[in-house]
C-alpha cells in the first residue's frame, strides 16, 4: 500500500488551503494509490480545524492525542504546564510518525511548537516535509540570537529529552526540507537567511485559487446567505486577531481596537454595516459578550464564515495586521491599516501605497470616506496594491493548486 500523504492542519485556513489540493491529488493527478490523510491539532491548539475538516466533507480525519484534553495551549499556562505540553506533543509526533509512515508530511506553519516537532520528528526519520506558505507572514531578523556553544549543546539535548521547548526561527528557518512560498519576496528573504534556493518554490497560495475564479466571474462567493447582510448598504470588514489570547496586548488596547473601529464606521452615518470578522483563534460568544452594547445587534460578527468570499463581498477592509489585507489587495478592494504601537511588522502594505492608515477612530473614518468614495484614491490604491500582490501573492493564476501538488508528487517520488 503506497505511503500517504498526511496533512498537518493547525487551524481552519489550513484545512481550507489543503482541501483542494488533496482533491487534486485524488482526482487529477491520475495515480493509482494515491493515499491522503488528515491531523488536526486540535487538542494542543484549539482552532476549530476539526470544525472545518467535518464542513470540507473530511470524515476520515484523525487527531493527534494527548492524555487528556486539556485547556493549556504551548502559548498558555506556565513554564510547567508548557513542559508538559510539549514532552505530550513530542511522544505523540514520534508515536503518529512511526504508525503511519508518511511518504511526506505537509505543513502550513513551522513556527508553532508542533509543527516544528513534525519537522524534526520527520528528519530523524527520514521523512519529507513540505512547508507551504499559509498567509502573508512578517520578513524580520531571527527573533533568538544563537547562544555560546556549551548552552546550545545543552538546550539541544533538554529539548530532545522533552524538557524544554526549542526556541523557534523565523518562518521558513525551522528545517522542512522543501518550501513553497506565495511570492517572491519570500523567497529572496529566506535565500539572503541562508535557505538554498532550489530548496523554494514559488507557488502562489492554493486558497487564491478562488480569487481568481472570483475575478474571472466563474464562481460566486460562498456561505453569505446565512449572514444576510444588507443590501444597498456599503459593508465594511473588519478583520480582527486574538489579540488577548495570545497575549499580544492588555484588554484595554484590544478594547481600543475594537471602539475604534466601531466609532470610525458610526461616524460614516447611514448605510454603512460593519462586519466583524473573527479569527479562527477567537470565541465567539465571548467576543460577543465582552463587546456588550459597544456593537450594534444590527451589525454582523462572525467567525466561521468564509473568509475570501466575505473580502469578496466588502467595500473596504479595515485591520491591524491580518492576512485578509493581502485578499483584499489581491481583489483590488481598499484597505486601511489601524496603525498601533503592538506591530511594527515590515510588512509594507502602508508603504508601498497598497493601503491607507489611520490611528484613531477620528482618521479611520475620514480614511474610509476616501476609500469607498474617492475615485482617485481608490485608483492610486489599485495600482499599488498590484506591484504589491505580484511580490506577495505571486500571480493569482488559479494554478496555485496544481503547483503545489506537483512538489508533493515530486517528494513521493512519482
Amino acid at each position: 500500500m503506497a505511503q500517504p500523504v498526511v496533512f498537518v492542519c493547525s487551524n481552519q485556513t489550513h484545512v481550507r488551503m489543503f482541501t483542494p489540493v488533496a482533491r487534486h491529488l485524488l482526482q487529477a493527478s491520475g495515480l493509482p494509490g494515491i493515499r491522503v490523510q488528515w491531523l488536526a491539532l486540535d487538542m494542543y491548539y484549539r482552532h476549530e480545524a476539526e470544525l472545518a475538516l467535518r464542513a470540507n466533507g473530511w470524515a476520515d480525519y484523525r487527531l493527534l492525542p494527548r492524555p487528556e484534553r486539556a485547556s493549556e495551549t504551548p502559548w498558555e499556562g506556565g513554564r510547567l504546564a508548557r513542559v508538559r505540553v510539549f514532552r505530550h506533543g513530542t511522544r505523540a509526533v514520534r508515536a503518529f510518525l512511526r504508525e503511519a509512515s508518511p511518504g511526506v508530511v505537509v505543513l502550513g506553519n513551522d513556527i508553532g511548537v508542533l509543527e516544528r516537532l513534525f519537522i524534526q520528528r520527520g528528519r530523524d526519520l527520514e521523512i519529507p516535509t513540505l512547508l507551504v506558505q499559509d498567509g502573508v507572514i512578517a520578513l524580520h531578523a531571527e527573533p533568538h540570537e544563537k547562544p555560546a556553544w556549551p548552552l546550545r549543546i545543552s538546550r539541544g539535548i533538554a529539548t530532545r529529552m522533552g524538557w524544554l521547548m526549542p526556541n523557534p526561527k523565523s518562518y521558513g528557518l525551522n528545517g522542512a526540507f522543501r518550501i513553497a512560498v506565495m511570492g517572491n519576496a519570500v523567497k529572496r528573504w529566506l535565500v539572503s537567511r541562508g535557505v538554498p534556493p532550489q530548496q523554494i518554490a514559488v507557488s502562489g497560495q492554493p486558497r487564491y485559487d478562488f480569487l481568481h475564479a472570483l475575478r474571472q466571474h466563474t464562481t460566486r462567493p460562498q456561505g453569505l446567505e446565512e449572514l444576510n447582510l444588507p443590501e444597498g448598504q456599503k459593508i465594511i470588514l473588519f478583520s480582527s486577531q486574538p489579540y488577548v489570547r495570545y497575549n499580544t496586548c492588555s484588554e484595554t488596547v484590544a478594547r481600543q481596537i475594537w471602539r475604534s473601529v466601531i466609532d470610525g464606521v458610526k461616524a460614516l452615518g447611514p448605510g454603512h454595516h460593519l462586519v466583524g470578522k473573527l479569527h479562527p483563534a477567537e470565541d465567539l460568544e465571548w467576543t460577543r459578550q465582552w463587546l456588550g452594547a459597544d456593537f450594534p445587534p444590527d451589525w454582523t460578527l462572525t467567525r466561521d464564515a468564509d473568509v475570501l468570499s466575505l473580502v469578496s463581498r466588502a467595500d473596504a477592509l479595515v485591520t491591524v495586521t491580518s492576512t485578509t489585507a493581502l485578499e483584499a489587495i489581491c481583489l483590488e478592494k481598499p484597505v486601511i491599516l489601524l496603525q498601533t504601537a503592538l506591530w511594527a511588522l515590515p510588512i509594507p502594505y502602508v508603504e508601498s501605497g497598497a493601503a491607507l492608515h489611520a490611528t484613531d477612530s477620528t482618521e479611520l473614518a475620514a480614511r474610509m470616506r476616501e476609500a469607498l468614495y474617492d475615485h482617485g484614491v481608490r485608483e492610486q490604491l489599485k495600482a499599488a496594491g498590484r506591484a504589491f500582490a505580484d511580490e506577495y501573492a505571486h500571480i493569482t493564476d488559479g494554478a496555485a493548486t496544481d503547483r503545489v501538488a506537483r512538489e508533493i508528487l515530486n517528494l513521493l517520488g512519482e
